[in-house]
């Protein structure tokens, strides 16, 4: 592999899909902070002032005061990474999204550079790699503050000189590959699932274990190491709190098996919707009215259901059919990826091929049966290997000429992109309005000598307690009469209050996207949990997000 220089013609080639990343996201550097963000920052200011005690306050997330070490359930790479280019940039929302473009650009080089690893032509290579950028799940987990983007840098980068050092035998690369899946795993649990992936790739390239073993078990004692700490710390132990956290929410999901797997699979084909676009180019005609005759029968099936998760299939007009069908085509946008994996493996039947299928079909259990929901950021780190599948699938296709053929394959990522900008938008535009809702509440309530309250958290917490307000503690708050309690319509930790002792006092209205959501209830859409419904994102008639204030008597 030749490495990516200045005089090397595979620079120009690698800057195609780190541009396009670039040109995604930029657009939306100004984005407001948003849902887990708020955890994220804290802790990286917290790491500031104690490095080395980076979960050891308190905040309130859950209604009530806790400490971070038990509510934060992920490791602290991305605080520590945020801390760190706070001290060059800054605490700004533009500060921050432009320190996170960074891993979203490395997402995109890591993308390319294992499809050449794969032995994918330098064209197909950049292809693939714009097909994995141009998806809902990359442009909306990009514009977030969270852990998902820099997992994904991780990952793939991980995945990649593993891979070029097994082919080549180069040690220095299988050590830099562990020492990337550690701090993977030092950023998300789900770098767990590295060490199971490159274990069974090695093991069907070699044929024999071997001393790459021994490479394998670094991240396991840099994770030991990181719970001992993390143990002597905070007096337990926070992976298996994390654990348990996700085992306790599963237990008291009351979603069917058959609800996950839909979700499962629509989550997998919105947020990767590229592959619908590009089934013409996938599957024979035969196969593809087969699909359509399935996803008909198929929808016809959903109606007859009473829910899809906590989504109803009929409302007061009658059967949702705009809902029904949005998850049926993702949901069969979801199996074309299983089928794809399939598809790839058996007419290769090589370690490369079973890398592919075992890293999409992982990913999918893993989100759909296994983690505490279904979100879109536990999609996110199959993105690279389903647009590696996709063009190895594509220029194995035969029918036409080599430069016509070039252009078929490119084509389908412009509605690709569309629909990825527009989902994009979407989620931007609902994150701004928890920062307009603070900033009109806080004016508008200038005057007023009491507290002002607030229910829910997400950004919406962010903003009301930047303005001097203060979040509703279930054990701890006491309020005063004239006291003015806030409560968001579309958030999480929110409860009715008693009319007896709280009079509605006046209703802010702050109006979204209108036509297409990432997370709403009414329209059946839960990028960030299924429990908002079985769809990353929907098209419907969006309402405006509503913030009650009520006065304490």
């Amino acid at each position: 592999m030749a490495p990516l220089n200045s005089k090397n013609p595979l620079v120009s080639a690698a800057m195609i899909p780190a541009v396009v990343a670039v040109l995604c996201l930029a657009p939306f550097v100004d984005k407001a902070v948003h849902l887990d963000d708020p955890v994220f920052i804290w802790s990286a200011k917290h790491i500031h002032s104690k490095p080395f005690d980076f979960y050891g306050f308190k905040a309130n997330w859950y209604a009530t005061e806790l400490g971070m070490w038990e509510m934060h359930h992920n490791p602290p790479g991305a605080c520590y990474y945020m801390a760190l280019a706070a001290l060059v940039l800054g605490w700004s929302e533009v500060a921050l999204h432009t320190a996170f473009l960074v891993p979203a650009v490395a997402a995109a080089l890591g993308t390319y550079y294992l499809a050449k690893v794969l032995h994918l032509e330098r064209k197909w290579a950049v292809l693939a790699a714009v097909a994995a950028v141009v998806t809902p799940g990359f442009v909306v987990s990009g514009t977030t503050l969270m852990c998902d983007m820099l997992v994904l840098a991780l990952w793939v980068w991980a995945v990649a000189l593993w891979a070029e050092g097994m082919k080549e035998d180069k040690q220095l690369r299988l050590f830099f590959a562990a020492i990337l899946i550690s701090l993977c795993m030092l950023t998300r649990y789900i770098g767990i699932a590295l060490v199971m992936l490159l274990f069974a790739y090695s093991l069907m390239h070699k044929r024999k274990l071997g001393m790459w073993v021994l490479y394998l078990a670094i991240p396991a004692v840099v994770l030991g190491a990181y719970m001992w700490a993390a143990c002597s710390l905070y007096g337990r132990g926070i992976l298996s709190q994390a654990a348990s956290f996700a085992v306790d929410l599963r237990w008291k999901e009351k979603a069917a098996l058959f609800s996950k797997a839909v979700s499962g699979l629509a989550f997998a084909g919105g947020c990767i919707i590229t592959v619908l676009f590009y089934a013409p180019l996938l599957w024979s005609r035969r196969v593809l009215i087969v699909s359509v005759v399935l996803i008909i029968l198929f929808t016809l099936m959903l109606a007859s259901a009473e829910k899809i998760g906590n989504s109803t299939v009929r409302d007061s007009d009658g059967v949702r059919w705009v809902f029904l069908v949005q998850v049926a085509l993702m949901a069969a946008a979801g199996a074309s990826l299983i089928g794809l994996a399939s598809t790839d493996f058996r007419q290769h039947r090589d370690a490369d091929s079973l890398l592919l299928a075992l890293w999409v079909v992982g990913i999918l259990v893993f989100a759909s049966l296994i983690n505490w929901t279904v979100n879109a950021r536990s999609i996110l780190p199959m993105v690279p290997a389903a647009g590696i599948m996709l063009m190895r699938r594509v220029e194995s296709r035969p029918g036409v000429k080599h430069k016509a053929r070039m252009w078929r394959a490119a084509w389908p990522l412009v509605p690709t992109a569309v629909v990825a900008l527009s989902v994009g938008w979407a989620d931007y535009a609902w994150a701004n309005t928890a920062r307009s809702a603070a900033e009109t509440i806080s004016k508008s309530s200038e005057n007023h000598k009491g507290t002002i309250w607030f229910q829910g958290h997400w950004g919406f917490q962010y903003y009301m307690e930047s303005s001097g307000h203060k979040a509703l503690d279930t054990k701890h708050s006491r309020l005063s009469s004239g006291d003015i309690v806030i409560v968001p319509s579309n958030n999480c930790f929110t409860w009715n209050l008693p009319r007896k002792r709280y009079l509605l006092s006046k209703t802010f209205e702050i109006g979204p996207s209108r036509r297409l959501s990432t997370m709403n209830l009414s329209v059946g859409a839960g990028f960030y949990s299924d429990i908002w419904g079985p769809l990353p994102f929907a098209v419907g008639l969006v309402a405006a997000e509503k913030y009650q204030a009520f006065i304490v008597r």
